[in-house]
Parts: structure tokens; C-alpha cells; sequence
């Protein structure tokens, strides 16, 4: 890996890691615990989808350490533990998703790559809880969980469409081939 590549990815490491700190500390968006937009995955939907020197273990690469530096900065083990599973499901659907996908048509699609990685994320979050606490009855807070994980997860799809379309062609080119 070239050092420019590793100044990026840390670059992106600190980015999601903050974005995903600042949402544990605003104010909630809906009085239901445990839901987020989850802004962190701006990030790597961005890694995944903008091409160049960027892979998949790239983005799985930041996405997991993502979680771990929020979890530390906010003191939650448990948090951290709910998203490296999360994390990694969300970003094997993402992936999988884009795979699947012409490279022409990835920006019409990342609202739906989006929810793809919120749905999983919210799936490994709840596999996590109910293999933790020994209990499947944590699958009762799915419906919930999933309707604002579609809402999310549409949400971080189109901030990174938006900045996939509306960035200067230079940034974007700067970043892809670091």
C-alpha cells in the first residue's frame, strides 16, 4: 500500500469513526433506543462505489475500524461488538449489491445499496443481541429496527450519491487513484 493510499484510508477511518461518534452524542432523531441514522456509512459506501485503487477490503478495512474507535471514544463495548458484526454484514450486502450492479447504473442504486447495509446491519445487530443476552425474543424490536433502517439507510445512500455526482471531477479523481 502506498502511503498515500494509507493516508487516505486513515483519512476515512477518522472521518466515519467522527461521524459515527457525533451521532451517538446528538440528540436522538426519534425517542427509540438504539436507532441511528448511521452516518459512518457514508464512508464506506463511498469506498465502495468510487472505484480506482479502492477494494472491498479496503472499505472493510475502515468500516471495522470505525467501530472500533467509536467504541472506544464513547465507552461502549457493547456498541463496538453490535457494530463490527453489523458492520460487516451491512458491508457484504453493499458489496454484493454493487457487484451485481452495471458501473454505469451505481449511482441510481446506492439509495438502495444503502438499505441493503442498514437491513444487515440491523440483522447482525440483532443476531449479536440474541447470541449475547441467550434469547431470541431482542427479534421482537426487528419491525421497528427495519423501518428506520430502510429510512437511514435511504438517507446514506443519497448523501453518497450526492457527493458521488455533485463533487468536483478533480477530488473525485484525486481520491480514486491515490
Amino acid at each position: 500500500m502506498s502511503a498515500r493510499k494509507l493516508t487516505y484510508s486513515a483519512l476515512f477511518i477518522v472521518i466515519a469513526a467522527a461521524l459515527s461518534v457525533l451521532e451517538t452524542w446528538l440528540p436522538p432523531i426519534v425517542p427509540i433506543p438504539a436507532v441511528r441514522v448511521g452516518l459512518g456509512n457514508v464512508v464506506t459506501l463511498l469506498l465502495l462505489n468510487i472505484g480506482g485503487v479502492w477494494k472491498v477490503r479496503d472499505a472493510l478495512c475502515v468500516a471495522l475500524l470505525r467501530c472500533v474507535i467509536s467504541g472506544l471514544v464513547t465507552g461502549s463495548v457493547m456498541s463496538m461488538m453490535f457494530g463490527l458484526v453489523g458492520g460487516a454484514a451491512a458491508l457484504a450486502s453493499m458489496a454484493a449489491m454493487g457487484a451485481f450492479t452495471q458501473p454505469d447504473k451505481r449511482t441510481a442504486v446506492l439509495p438502495f445499496q444503502g438499505i441493503a447495509g442498514a437491513i444487515f446491519h440491523v440483522g447482525g445487530q440483532l443476531l449479536t443481541a440474541a447470541l449475547f443476552y441467550g434469547t431470541w425474543t431482542v427479534f421482537a424490536y426487528a419491525p421497528i429496527l427495519l423501518a428506520t433502517a430502510i429510512i437511514g439507510g435511504a438517507f446514506t445512500g443519497l448523501v453518497t450519491k450526492l457527493f458521488l455526482t455533485k463533487a468536483p471531477k478533480k477530488v473525485l479523481d484525486n481520491i480514486k487513484n491515490v
